[in-house]
């Protein structure tokens, strides 16, 4: 019998999540005081009419308390947004079973065309509005006015060239209806993307419902060109996601902004979801987030215990692993492996939109080229050196355990041979050297490569020195760049980027993950082109339009595991064929911190972005 991939949940599974009736419930003291005063109506009246009941991961935790966390400001938004997402499905801590979260059942129709979800009933954001599909509509809303989306719907959004219908049902039930079939359209929400806003709130910085002329003038005067700059502060969309001001359903409420020395996050009255004994969560009154300009300095924090959980930013730093399994002891945490890792952990990106310099651009795209860099790399001591022998040499657009893992693309070209190298760069025209034995252009001008990395990823630099070092050795004068995480990502993003390190997360599953994706990573214009249906950047050739119809229609349309397998395996061997990127080693893992004393943190989960840490309930962790 073939395998399904499950998309929806029977209804009377009982499994973390729970549909216990409950009596009667309990809250925070700092909330009974705000009730007693007459500034809160009681927990019964702020919680849904079936609350998200969640069973702890170790046992019912207690109230109060701060959880210490560091970030590196603005540049470093997606961070919170990992730990506080709330979409309409949630995905358990492995990345396995899809679980009710805001909607509390969903069906999928028979020819997988329409997914129906169905809201808890008496669902209300942090303010106290009711929640209802009237936010989804309105957020549906936002992403079709230009005024805000320049370049329209995004890819994601669109299934066999058309975009999605949302159709509102009622109050509490929306229907997301295809033009082919998206089975999968469950688990990517299921990963933490969120489909939804606060109409009550936004609607008044929206020219469907406030003056026009009225808001560009409140643009204008905070320094905006226009009513749409307004409202994308207003709402975080297109950037941090959150915004200070803005209700949410999330577990905190966000109090002070990115670019404060502390985040501060402050518990939400009308959190949707309680433990099994009644109580709501979240059980943590505080999260801080602390504005740390060096990672080195997030290290020092952690291994002198004023970091209480951290992931981001030191979870692919292996080569300090033995400095912070000998500082344990002194920073009273323990070390957590999450399974997935980073396949590809020190990839180099080549651009392959780059046009800047013609004789580099040839390069970039040429085939040979880059399989002639591939051999002079030796993945032996980078794994050694920068990983401490954890690592596996690969291309890592895939994790070995992956369905959608090909060996032989992966491992293609791997093996350490610079006379090879050599030899290659000769043949295709590369043999004139200036004085300083460097290679010249076909044309005589000087070869430079430039590859940018980026400051929150340290082995950008350390591994980044290592590469430049293999390159010259067979004459390719090479400059390493590492930058601010902003200045990296928006010189990806405008096409500025002759080449670009990259991490390739993967989750273990088909579909939620982009490193075998065409991303601005490597292609900003083809990406272009594929976000504004055709309208803008440049159109790609053949194999990258069927990896992204498998990737957008052909994959997501099938709930058939073996199906799906298939045409990522597929995926994998365009990548292959085309030899886009240059992979050197991956770890099967990432690493993640707490202390000793804050439970309910899993001692066993996957690694994905944008789920975790949402994955790992950060609202049932408490001080014990």
């Amino acid at each position: 019998m073939k395998k399904t991939l499950c998309v929806m949940l029977v209804l009377t599974m009982l499994l973390a999540y729970s549909s216990v009736t409950l009596a009667a419930y309990s809250e925070a003291p700092i909330l009974a005081e705000r009730v007693a005063a007459g500034e809160l109506p009681p927990v019964e009246e702020r919680l849904p009419v079936n609350p998200l009941v969640i069973e702890p991961f170790e046992e019912i935790g207690t109230y109060g308390g701060i959880v210490r966390n560091a970030h590196r400001g603005p540049s470093d938004n997606t961070g919170y947004y990992r730990m506080v997402r709330e979409p309409l499905v949630n995905y358990d801590n492995m990345l396995v079973e899809i679980h009710p979260n805001l909607a509390e059942s969903w069906e999928v129709s028979e020819d997988g065309t329409e997914i129906t979800f169905h809201l808890r009933e008496g669902l209300k954001w942090s303010d106290g509005h009711p929640f209802t599909t009237d936010d989804i509509m309105f957020w549906w809303e936002v992403q079709n006015t230009r005024e805000i989306f320049p370049a329209g719907v995004g890819a994601n959004w669109i299934a066999g060239g058309v975009p999605v219908e949302v159709i509102q049902v009622s109050d509490l039930t929306v229907t997301f209806k295809w033009a082919v079939p998206y089975a999968a359209f469950v688990n990517w929400l299921a990963s933490g993307q969120e489909t939804y806003l606060p109409k009550h709130y936004l609607s008044q910085f929206h020219a469907n419902y406030a003056d026009e002329a009225a808001l560009t003038e409140m643009a204008k005067a905070e320094g905006y060109s226009d009513w749409g700059q307004l409202f994308v502060n207003r709402s975080g969309e297109r950037t941090n996601w959150r915004a200070l001001d803005k209700p949410t359903m999330d577990a905190w409420i966000m109090t002070t902004g990115f670019d404060a020395p502390i985040l501060i996050s402050e518990r939400n009255p009308y959190y949707f979801k309680v433990d099994t004994a009644g109580n709501q969560l979240p059980y943590v009154d505080t999260l801080h987030r602390i504005l740390v300009e060096d990672i080195e300095v997030m290290k020092l924090m952690l291994m002198a215990g004023e970091i209480d959980y951290i992931t981001r930013n030191l979870w692919t730093t292996y080569s300090d692993l033995p400095m912070y399994i000998a500082n344990q002891e002194r920073g009273d945490y323990r070390i957590i492996r999450t399974h997935g890792g980073t396949p590809g952990a020190l990839n180099l990106m080549f651009n392959v939109n780059y046009d800047e310099d013609p004789g580099i651009a040839a390069l970039v795209n040429n085939y040979d080229f880059k399989k002639a860099l591939s051999y002079a790399i030796d993945r032996d001591e980078i794994n050694d050196v920068r990983f401490n022998g954890l690592a596996r040499p690969g291309h890592g657009h895939f994790h070995y355990e992956n369905p959608g893992y090909v060996e032989e693309v992966d491992q293609r070209y791997i093996e350490y041979n610079p006379e090879l190298a050599n030899q290659i760069l000769d043949e295709i025209g590369l043999k004139e050297r200036d004085a300083n034995g460097f290679r010249l252009q076909p044309d005589g001008r000087p070869l430079t490569l430039i590859i940018d990395g980026s400051t929150h990823h340290q082995h950008h630099s350390a591994g980044g020195e290592l590469i430049k070092s293999y390159f010259e050795d067979v004459g390719i004068r090479t400059v390493l760049n590492v930058i601010d995480r902003g200045l990296y990502e928006a010189k990806r993003e405008g096409n500025q980027s002759m080449i670009s390190f990259a991490d390739l997360a993967d989750p273990l599953i088909p579909l939620e993950q982009t490193g075998h994706k065409i991303t601005y990573v490597m292609a900003p214009l083809w990406e272009l082109w594929f976000e504004s249906n055709g309208t803008q950047g440049l159109e790609p050739p053949a194999d990258v339009i069927r990896l992204m119809e498998i990737y957008n229609t052909l994959a997501p349309a099938t709930s058939d595991v073996e199906v799906r397998a298939a045409y990522m395996r597929e995926i994998a061997q365009i990548w292959g064929d085309n030899f886009w990127t240059i992979g050197t080693v991956g770890v099967p893992f990432n690493l993640a911190f707490a202390k000793n004393n804050l439970r309910n943190v899993p001692a066993d989960g996957a690694h994905s972005h944008p789920a975790n840490p949402a994955i790992y309930r950060p609202y049932q962790w408490f001080w014990k």
